[in-house]
């Protein structure tokens, strides 16, 4: 009942909100190609990581002066590549990655008619699956994008950002030897953001 009720109170205090109020929500998509170190790492170097996926993202969210509170869904279908100093093997379509982000983005610097220069920063929940065998795992992220206009309401974005996380391998899925490691991830994309 508490949650109709503030739901209902939500909606009278919204209905009479100047257009200019919605037009803070902004949607965005985004497409980009990741890159992964770390997850293990042998003796003599050979290191086991997702290899490279094509990552897929859609977000929502509310401007704040300079700053934006968003969340962001990203999906990347994902091989395992076995990397040494001269050669890699890899399996493709092996895995994939679905991540749940909020984040927080401000504005740090203006260029010209409306290029924004900003930082993001946030927690990022990323839940693998290998073949059927499930892996959550829980990091950080932090990006820069550069965002310009492109048409009243729609703006481009070229975003670079890294995440953070344990090793996506469990302790039993690696050999005796074999040292598990923190799994990093360099992502750039570029997307598209509409506001409403």
């Amino acid at each position: 009942m508490h949650a109709l009720t503030a739901m209902l109170v939500a909606i009278a205090l919204t209905a009479g909100a100047p257009v200019s109020l919605w037009s803070q929500w902004q949607i965005g998509g985004e497409i980009g190609v990741a890159r992964f170190g770390g997850t293990s790492r042998d003796t003599d170097g050979t290191k086991v990581a997702p290899y490279r996926p094509t990552t897929l993202a859609l977000s929502l969210g509310r401007e704040v002066g300079r700053a934006r509170v968003s969340l962001t869904v990203l999906h990347a279908k994902t091989g395992l590549a076995a990397e040494g100093p001269t050669v890699a093997v890899v399996q493709y379509d092996l895995g994939s990655l679905w991540e749940v982000a909020p984040e927080l983005t401000i504005v740090v610097a203006r260029f010209g008619a409306g290029v924004a220069a900003r930082v993001e920063a946030g927690p990022a929940f990323d839940f693998w699956n290998f073949d059927g065998e499930h892996r959550n795992r829980v990091g950080g992220r932090a990006g820069v994008a550069l965002e310009w206009p492109l048409a009243r309401a729609l703006a481009g974005s070229l975003r670079v950002g890294g995440v953070l996380t344990g090793s996506v391998f469990d302790p039993d899925d690696v050999p005796a030897g074999v040292e598990r490691l923190a799994t990093r991830r360099l992502t750039v994309a570029i997307g598209l953001r509409y506001r409403l």
